[in-house]
Parts: C-alpha cells; structure tokens; sequence
C-alpha cells in the first residue's frame, strides 16, 4: 500500500484485495480506484464524527459489513466518495442518537456471526453464500422432517 492513501482508501483497498474471489469484487475494486478522489473536507467530517463517536469497534464493523455486503450483494455505490457520505450519514446518526449506535452494535454483531457462519460454510464447500444458505440439509424432506435411513417418508408410493 501507498504511505499517501487516506484511511478509507486504505481500508477499501484492504478489503479490495481479501474480497478479490467475491462475487461483487468488481466493484469494491473501483471503490479502492476511486477512493484517492474523496474530498479532503468529506474525510475530515469521518474523522471528526469517528473521534466524537470513541467507538473504533463500531465503526470498523459498520465499514466492513457494509464492504462485504457490496461484494457479496447487491449493495452498489457509484464511488468511494458515495461510500464515505453514506458512512458519514451513519455515523452522524449514531453520534445523535446513542439508542441508535446501540441497535446498531447488537445489529452488526448478529450480521457479523451470519457472515462468519455463510462465508466459513462456503468455504467448506467451494460454493457462493447465497446458495449455500438456501440449500435444503440432506436428510430434510419439503415439510422440514427429519428423515431417517430406511422411513419411508422420502420414499415415493
């Protein structure tokens, strides 16, 4: 990485490279192309709002969920400086209303273990999260029964 990157233009690239296999890698790529272009006053309100907000937890959630939501979803941003006024949004709301940075804690940490969960099962099986997450377990017949070896329940008549 570049000693002149700003901090999100780091963090993107960041993720840019880890995400490289996503399905969505196309476009956290041109949000680490684009990210150098942020206005310096755009950067300085993040940095003010994150100081402010004193929660480095938080925020690094709330930019790394929203990054693999764009590569793993249909989340779209235009440009990297799109990304930071949507994060900036953010977190002037958490900073105003601190029942609203607490959901979004409890939000991020459910989010998080979801990910963890659909992106370690993926890996298992060399597959994209959402087909994995919508598959049926073996053993599960349509009405969610368990079957067992030898029932007759999967069987057809």
């Amino acid at each position: 990485m570049r000693d002149d990157q700003n901090p999100i233009e780091k963090i993107i690239s960041l993720f840019a490279e880890r995400l490289r296999d996503a399905p969505g890698a196309a476009r956290i790529a041109r949000l680490a192309r684009t990210a150098k272009h942020i206005p310096d006053p755009l950067l300085a309100d993040l940095t003010a709002l994150v100081v402010r907000l004193d929660d480095v937890q938080l925020v690094g959630d709330d930019i790394g969920h929203d990054l693999i939501e764009v590569a793993y979803c249909d989340l779209k941003y235009s440009d990297a400086t799109e990304f930071a006024v949507a994060l900036r949004s953010r977190l002037k709301r958490y900073v105003r209303e601190p029942r609203v940075a607490h959901n979004a804690r409890a939000n991020l940490k459910e989010r998080h273990a979801w990910w963890r969960m659909a992106l370690s099962r993926t890996a298992e099986l060399c597959r994209w999260p959402a087909i994995v997450l919508t598959e049926r377990p073996q053993g599960i017949n349509n009405r969610g029964d368990v079957l067992r070896k030898g029932s007759s329940a999967g069987r057809r008549m």
